[in-house]
């Protein structure tokens, strides 16, 4: 394995040994990253990356790589939210696809609320079928501002309502449909949770983003793709004009299994009226789902990913073609009753050790992390649910809050001194991504020792992706020096920063 020195050797030699990585001549033209899922394919020149002091290999000619088409999502059984479905073949293959500032904006928000709210809290389902009555959505105590709060409290920095879910119930007054609030006698049919929503969220430094559901269990239209693409249009107009900036859009796959939606129009839509908000999972996507719902990213977690499999992991023997920068969104419940309320669940909460797992493997994985806590029939979410988010809010803090010491940003490698020897037990490494993805090995060691004695590096952690943020453990051990290096990587080994941490 070569060393620190040996491994900026190799990304300093001539741009023989180096991979030479080029976006679209649109692209340059412009001067901006990308912005579509097809402009994010680029060009690429490369060469055979040599050992240093090997003989460099033949330049490969240019070659354009065009974006794979992505299959429909597919309905899972069991009521689980469908994605798109993997293409059959190797394992994923990274490219080197520059982010948009939209994208690294959301990458820094790391940590929010998902709240199932509508109709399905009152029937007690997961999956409504459109014939609910208006009628029975009555959250006579409806209070925001505590959703808002609990969210600031946990260290969450946005937050996702379901204005409309499967069975299409609005949770604003729409003018598209008669099945909404506005038919509610909520409020005396004036209640409007979307606008109470993001403005408490506002309120509390939450940035707010709405879920609405394409799939639609009650519009008479939907089985006219025309007439129904008119209508959805018409509703997420509503929504991305009327409630100020958005943080993202979500498009839940489920239910739209073999339908043909307009995303052309639907992404001219969002990028005109919220051009700051990314857009999850289908259209043109800025960001994907994280292939699950326990919330766990795998160990190996890439940001720039093959367009046609964005859930699997590149293989080590083949690195060159197309792919996009799509960082992943985890999500999952703080309960184990389901997304939306369920009358006597409250035992069903998920432990702080779990949590903070998920955590561990979601945000600590380089991914953001939405948990979900549902609101119940009073419009309140359960306190014992927001005690359990606080909690976990405070360990991460407790954790990570107080570094020991830091270093970075830099390339190659970054490096922690301190003073004198403390006892350090966890770490935070960042990669800086606004060049893309480039790390693909990354190593964490400290030296301990005595002058007279000789002073060697221990490992302490090692992996392949990097990406946004890595958090970890390690055995405790007392040191004053600790070192982030990248034996491997893709051009320079951009690194945003190392943080070490003591023991609690």
């Amino acid at each position: 394995m070569e060393s620190p020195e040996s491994a900026e050797r190799l990304d300093l030699r001539a741009g023989a040994r180096v991979r030479i990585l080029s976006a679209t001549p649109e692209a340059k033209a412009k001067s901006l990253p990308p912005e579509s899922l097809a402009e994010r394919t680029a060009t690429f020149v490369e060469t055979d990356l040599a050992p240093v002091g090997a003989r460099p290999g033949p330049a490969r000619r240019r070659r354009e790589r065009r974006p794979r088409r992505r299959r429909p999502p597919e309905r899972p059984a069991g009521g689980a939210r469908a994605r798109p479905a993997p293409a059959a073949g190797r394992g994923c293959r990274m490219g080197s696809f520059l982010p948009t500032p939209r994208q690294l904006a959301w990458q820094d928000l790391e940590f929010g609320m998902f709240c199932h709210f509508g109709v399905n809290t009152f029937t007690g389902r997961e999956w409504g079928d459109g014939s609910e009555d208006p009628a029975i959505f009555r959250p006579e105590r409806l209070d925001c501002g505590q959703w808002a709060r609990a969210a600031r409290r946990a260290g969450m920095r946005y937050a996702m309502l379901t204005a409309k879910h499967h069975d299409g119930f609005c949770l604003w007054p729409t003018a598209t449909t008669e099945h909404c609030v506005r038919s509610s006698p909520w409020r005396g049919g004036r209640g409007d949770v979307v606008r109470d929503f993001v403005g408490a969220c506002r309120a509390e430094g939450v940035r707010p983003g709405l879920y609405c559901s394409p799939w639609d269990r009650n519009a008479a239209c939907y089985p006219d793709p025309q007439a129904y693409s008119a209508f959805y249009l018409a509703q997420l107009r509503e929504l991305c004009s009327g409630y100020g900036p958005l943080a993202e859009i979500w498009f839940d796959g489920a239910g739209s299994e073999g339908y043909r939606y307009d995303w052309p129009s639907i992404m001219k839509v969002v990028r005109e009226l919220q051009p700051e908000a990314v857009v999850f999972n289908m259209g043109d996507p800025d960001i994907r789902w994280g292939c699950n719902e326990s919330g766990y990213g795998s160990p190996d977690l890439w940001t720039v990913v093959d367009a046609s499999r964005w859930e699997t992991v590149w293989g080590e023997a083949d690195l060159t073609p197309p792919g996009v920068y799509m960082p992943a969104e985890m999500d999952t419940t703080i309960s184990r009753a389901g997304w939306f309320w369920h009358e006597g669940a409250g035992d069903r909460i998920k432990g702080l050790d779990e949590l903070l797992g998920i955590y561990y493997r979601s945000v600590g994985h380089g991914a953001n992390l939405l948990l979900n806590l549902a609101p119940n029939r009073d419009g309140l979410l359960e306190e014992a649910e927001v005690e359990r988010a606080a909690a976990l809010g405070e360990a991460v803090r407790r954790r990570f809050g107080a570094p020991l010491g830091s270093a970075g940003p830099g390339v190659g490698a970054l490096e922690v001194h301190l003073p004198e020897p403390v006892l350090a037990a966890r770490f935070e490494a960042m990669e800086d991504l606004s060049q893309g993805e480039t790390v693909l090995e990354w190593v964490l060691e400290a030296q301990v020792g005595h002058h007279r004695h000789g002073r060697a590096w221990h490992r302490l952690a090692e992996g392949r992706a990097l990406g946004h943020k890595r958090l970890g453990d390690f055995a405790p051990i007392a040191a004053r020096r600790f070192r982030l290096w990248a034996p491997r990587s893709r051009g320079p080994a951009r690194l945003r920063g190392l943080r070490i941490f003591g023991v609690e």
